[in-house]
């Protein structure tokens, strides 16, 4: 007899802060934090497949989310470059690193909520 164990889910890395960007919503003076998301698969509890990679930036004097150009993302991964160009910088309009709403599906949350009720997935 065989066992075969597998599973997906969402997982998150942070790849570190760009120090000294000016913020585009707020216009502060400040270091924004980086994270990647992406899907993977695990085959007996080892991740041996991922897709769906999305960069992902908070910037902590506004608490505002803002997605990054893929390419940009994946230079910062790399550690080819050290700071982001605020343009290649995408709002992700209604949601905030404090947002009450899902930051995928966008369904509101409750205020204690781990995961989000319309598509499943981790909040936190």
């Amino acid at each position: 007899m065989f066992f075969f164990i597998s599973g997906m889910n969402t997982e998150t890395k942070s790849l570190g802060n760009a120090t000294n960007v000016i913020c585009p919503a707020c216009g502060a003076y400040t270091c924004m934090h980086i994270t990647v998301l992406y899907e993977a698969l695990h085959i007996f509890f080892v991740p041996v497949l991922r897709w769906n990679r999305r960069y992902l930036v908070t910037a902590p004097c506004c608490q505002t989310v803002f997605a990054l150009d893929p390419d940009e993302g994946r230079a910062f991964e790399k550690n080819e470059k050290a700071t982001i160009d605020p343009a290649r910088l995408h709002k992700t309009y209604g949601f905030s690193a404090s947002s009450d709403h899902c930051p995928f599906c966008g369904a509101h949350l409750s205020c204690d909520a781990r995961f989000c009720s319309q598509c499943g997935k981790s909040i936190r």
